[in-house]
Formats: structure tokens, C-alpha cells, sequence
């Protein structure tokens, strides 16, 4: 045990002091800042502000559409096929024309432009004239403003366990299931891989010749999984507090860019009135409601599971393929086939958690570390969630001991193209 304790130290310290562990560790938060900072600014940016003409022989009194944040409305009156022909003479991006129109079946509108409005430009005009159309029906049924206000009914159903006083939300539990289940996925592509190179390396510099002259290979691998996995789980944890520190900056320093950011993707999504100012309250209200304790817990012990188990494959490749790129990138494939697989599963899971599909997903420990920390957001059975972990468990020992059987015979095995069949009898060889 002291020698398995030996190399972990030895893999741990030799990594989080590289200056690529310190660069990707500092860089990441601030990257992913700027990544949702340049989704505010493109998603609110409109470009140049657009005129278009409108020619209204609708003959109905329903005002005039206002200018919002990319578009001013300019009303003529002149011959339609004049218009069209010198619109772009005029200044116009494009001309949009009104026929006479019955109000209970709208239609013959028409845009007409060398260029295709945005989908965010037609969204925005087909809606101003819905509404204007619908208070013209309001106004025309002699309703008051009361009682159209009496009309707009919100409905939310709130949602409670059978056995917890906690509640839940759907859209929270969705968010959740995403995020969970493509930040493990991408973890155990990125330290798996890690394993594989460290395995790899020392193998080719012959180092591990040396190594092995005093520790059992199984304690090597050991050594180097537990390793590398702890500089994993340091980064990781080192990110969420330097995202966190970065967040609070950022909202502190550029609180008006966000607010109008925000805004502005509000109003070119179109949404009605009150909408999103209710969608908002409702996201933080279920944010209250969930019970965080069995997520968190569960998302950690599935990212050390899931590590664990698919980490013991990638340093088998490792040590069995060394620098043959072609042979690694092939076993690679093999490998990270159920994780695409188990991507795949989980998205399934947000619109039937509780599906034949999401039940065995969630069991089998080749897909269990995505798929089960994705429907726990949504209430799982305890007998389904330990079975999970008891499977996810065995499988790590089952694969640790498959692993160590090829690591035994391929660390030491130089300038020998390997097949998956000359895997296959390594695992039949004794001693």
C-alpha cells in the first residue's frame, strides 16, 4: 500500500506543477466567461438598424407598429409598383405591403426584397400584427381593459414528492440532467485520455522498466489511475471556485451590459408580455425547491465511478499500443463508443426518466455514470439506484482486473503491432 501511495504522490505532484495543469486551470473560468459573454453580445447584436416601408391599404384602424432595437417602420402612400421598383432608390431594406384583409382570415401580406428578412425580423413583424389584429377583435367585442386583462391566466403546477416535503422542477431537473451529463462525459474523455498518454509515455522512455523493479505492475496502475484521477478532481473543484469568482466579478463589473444583454435577447425572442419575467421566477423558485444533497453527491460519486471504470480501459490501451497512434486511436473508439451511446440514452432520459431505456441505462455500468446522474433530478427508486452503484462498483473491479492482466503483459512489450485478438489471449495468460 505504501508504494501504491508513492506513485500517487509521484503522479499527482509531477502533473498539478506543469505549467499546462496551471495555464488550463486559471485560462478555463476565464474562457468560459467570455464564452457566455460572447453569447450575450451576439445573441442581443442586431447589426445595422433596418427601414422598412410599409404600405397599408388594409383600411383598418389599428395604429401604427412601433420601432423596436433593429427595425424602423416608415409608412407611404404611393403606387405599389412604383414602390417596388425603387425601394432600395429610397433608402429601404425592403417594402412591406398591406392588402385589404379580413381581420377573422388574414391574409395576402407580403415582404417584398432582393434579401430575405432574419427570422427574428419576420417573427417580430408577424406578431405586432397579430396583436394588433387581436385588439382590433377586443375592441370590436366592446371588452374592457379589465376584462382583458381578466383573460391572461398564468397556470403553474407545483410538484412535490410522495415522501418529501422537497418539491422539484422540471426545468431545473432538465437543466440539470444536461449539464450533468456532458460535463462527465467530457471529463472522462479528458482524464481517461490522460491515463492512456501517462501510460503510453512511460512505457515508450522505458521508464517503467525501472519502475517495475520494484512494484507490482497492478500497484503501477493503480498508482497512475488514482493519480491522475486526483489531479483531475483538484482542477475540477479548483474550477468552480474560480468560476464562481469570475461570475462575481463579472456581474459586479459589467451589471448594466448583462441587464441589456439580457433585455435585448428578451425582446428579439419575442416573447409576450409578463412571459419571461414569470419564466425567470419560476426557474428560481424551483432552484429553491430542489433538494441539491442527492444530485451533488450522486454527480460525485458517478464522476469517480465512471473515472474509475473507464480509466482502467484507457491505461490498458496505453500500455498494450504505446506510440502506435493507428492501434490506439482504434481501441480509443471502441472505449468511448458507450459514452456516445450513453449521451444519447440520457437525452432520452429528460423526456422519460422512468422508460425500459432509462432503467437499464442507468444500471449498466458502461452508460450508469451519465444516465443515472441524469434522471436523479427526477426521483429514482432506491432499489434502482443501488443496484446502480453496486453495479457501477463490480464493473470498476471487473475491469480493473481485465485492465491488469493486459497491463502485466503489455508494459513490457516493445515493436509488436497489437490486435484485439492478441488482447484477448493476454487475458487467458497466467502468472
Amino acid at each position: 500500500m505504501n508504494r501504491i501511495w508513492l506513485i500517487i504522490k509521484r503522479e499527482y505532484i509531477t502533473r498539478v506543477r506543469k505549467l499546462s495543469f496551471i495555464i488550463t486551470t486559471l485560462l478555463a473560468p476565464i474562457g468560459i466567461a467570455f464564452l457566455f459573454g460572447a453569447q450575450f453580445f451576439f445573441m442581443s447584436y442586431t447589426g445595422d438598424i433596418s427601414n422598412i416601408a410599409i404600405l397599408d391599404n388594409s383600411k383598418l384602424n389599428w395604429g401604427k407598429l412601433e420601432n423596436s432595437k433593429s427595425i424602423n417602420y416608415f409608412y407611404v402612400s404611393e403606387n405599389e409598383d412604383s414602390l417596388k421598383k425603387n425601394y432600395k432608390t429610397n433608402g429601404f431594406e425592403g417594402v412591406l405591403i398591406i392588402p385589404p384583409i379580413n381581420i377573422n382570415e388574414p391574409s395576402g401580406i407580403n415582404y417584398h426584397s432582393d434579401n430575405l428578412l432574419s427570422i427574428t425580423a419576420k417573427k417580430s413583424i408577424e406578431n405586432k400584427l397579430s396583436a394588433a389584429i387581436k385588439d382590433i377583435k377586443y375592441k370590436n367585442a366592446n371588452l374592457s381593459e379589465d376584462q382583458l386583462k381578466s383573460f391572461k391566466t398564468n397556470i403553474n403546477i407545483n410538484q412535490t414528492g410522495i415522501d418529501s416535503d422537497k418539491g422539484g422542477d422540471t426545468i431545473v431537473a432538465t437543466i440539470s440532467s444536461y449539464l450533468t451529463g456532458f460535463i462527465i462525459y467530457f471529463i472522462l474523455i479528458m482524464y481517461g485520455t490522460m491515463v492512456m498518454r501517462g501510460v503510453a509515455e512511460e512505457k515508450n522512455n522505458r521508464i517503467v522498466e525501472v519502475i517495475m523493479s520494484s512494484v507490482k505492475p497492478f500497484k503501477l496502475m493503480m498508482g497512475k489511475i488514482i493519480g491522475i484521477g486526483l489531479v483531475g478532481l483538484t482542477q475540477f473543484l479548483l474550477w468552480i471556485i474560480l468560476g464562481f469568482a469570475v461570475i462575481a466579478v463579472m456581474s459586479f463589473l459589467f451589471a448594466d451590459q448583462i441587464a441589456a444583454g439580457s433585455q435585448s435577447m428578451v425582446q428579439n425572442a419575442n416573447l409576450p408580455e409578463g412571459l419571461e419575467m414569470s419564466a425567470v421566477k419560476e426557474i428560481m423558485n424551483g432552484l429553491a425547491q430542489v433538494n441539491w444533497l442527492p444530485i451533488l453527491a450522486s454527480f460525485a460519486f458517478y464522476f469517480l465511478g465512471g473515472y474509475f471504470f473507464y480509466a482502467a480501459f484507457f491505461a490498458a490501451i496505453g500500455t498494450a499500443t504505446g506510440e502506435e497512434n493507428e492501434t490506439s486511436q482504434s481501441l480509443t473508439l471502441i472505449v468511448t463508443i458507450p459514452l456516445v451511446i450513453a449521451i444519447f440514452i440520457s437525452m432520452g432520459v429528460i423526456n422519460a426518466p422512468n422508460s425500459p431505456m432509462s432503467i437499464v441505462g442507468s444500471i449498466i455500468p458502461f452508460f450508469s455514470p451519465i444516465v443515472m446522474p441524469a434522471r436523479i433530478p427526477f426521483g429514482v427508486p432506491f432499489w434502482q439506484l443501488a443496484l446502480s452503484v453496486v453495479s457501477l462498483i463490480v464493473g470498476f473491479i471487473l475491469a480493473t482486473w481485465l485492465a491488469a492482466k493486459i497491463y502485466r503483459i503489455g508494459i513490457l512489450i516493445y515493436g509488436k503491432k497489437i490486435t484485439v485478438k492478441e488482447l484477448g489471449k493476454w487475458l487467458f495468460y497466467k502468472g
